[in-house]
């Protein structure tokens, strides 16, 4: 999932933050790392030494992993889902809050551009898993991974990537409306009994503790609602297919995103022109 990571920099990024984010991807089992920095065509920083990447490069050599430096020009969030797709990475490693260049400061959110435009799997780093100090060893055994399905398409499209997060502790999620009569309440119920528990037995060879429930409610609001009970480090969602006018990863991902406190893993569905 980690193997090769794509980690967008930008200029003022200092090594000892780089360090702290390869023992990070070092945990999550990434071997490579593309270093990767956009010039926007209208930044103040376009066509400046880039010697400081140097430095980053050599941070991540030190947590382990074997760096390639790459650079790209124009919008940033295009610009990054398009190398990570020209350098065949398994995944984008994204931190929340970052400052970028001036206009991008004014005119948006990276991470959210980029979880819309991506064609790989983004992980946008928020407050959890924090980032180890310098003595600090963060293992998977110290992860708790939330992974929210509707059983539909876009949803069980993640658990692959469920499952790349071995020897964590996982707990399986299904949010859904109740039922019109007490009868048909109890069937679906049942129901959603009986595949939360396929699924939570697909993942137990790979996690050393498995739970699941099922929660009448909002999607969106359940799944923060979960997320913050269980002290949860990272929130797998799939990206959904969306209609005209909606939100463009999909109602619920869309709000999870936005109001996480644990980290996001988001998997794009595919077969569409941009991914989504």
């Amino acid at each position: 999932m980690f193997e090769k990571t794509l980690v967008p920099v930008a200029s003022g990024e200092r090594p000892g933050e780089l360090r702290k984010i390869g023992s990070i991807l070092k945990s999550l089992g990434s071997g490579s790392v593309c270093l990767f920095h956009v010039n926007e065509a209208v930044s103040f920083f376009r066509g400046s030494d880039l010697s400081w990447l140097g430095p980053l490069a050599q941070a991540l050599e030190d947590a382990g992993l074997s760096v390639e430096m790459k650079t790209g020009t124009g919008h940033i969030a295009s610009a990054i889902a398009e190398a990570a797709l020209m350098e065949g990475v398994d995944a984008v490693y994204m931190k929340a809050k970052r400052r970028w260049h001036l206009e991008t400061m004014l005119l948006g959110s990276v991470s959210r551009d980029l979880l819309r435009l991506s064609d790989v799997p983004v992980f946008v780093h928020k407050l959890r898993p924090r980032l180890p100090d310098e003595e600090d060893r963060l293992g998977r055994e110290d992860l708790i991974v939330l992974y929210a399905t509707d059983f539909d398409a876009a949803s069980v499209r993640p658990l692959p990537s469920v499952m790349e997060f071995q020897g964590a502790r996982c707990h399986v999620l299904h949010v859904r409306r109740r039922m019109a009569d007490p009868a048909t309440e109890r069937r679906r119920k049942e129901a959603v009994d009986g595949e939360l528990h396929a699924v939570a037995e697909d993942l137990r060879p790979y996690f050393g503790w498995v739970t699941s429930e099922q929660r009448i409610g909002n999607p969106g609001v359940e799944a923060l609602r979960v997320s913050d009970q269980i002290s949860a480090d990272v929130i797998v969602l799939g990206r959904k297919t969306p209609a005209f006018f909606s939100a463009p990863m999909g109602d619920t991902a869309e709000r999870v995103v936005n109001e996480s406190k644990a980290s996001i893993f988001l998997v794009p569905h595919p077969g569409t022109p941009d991914g989504s």
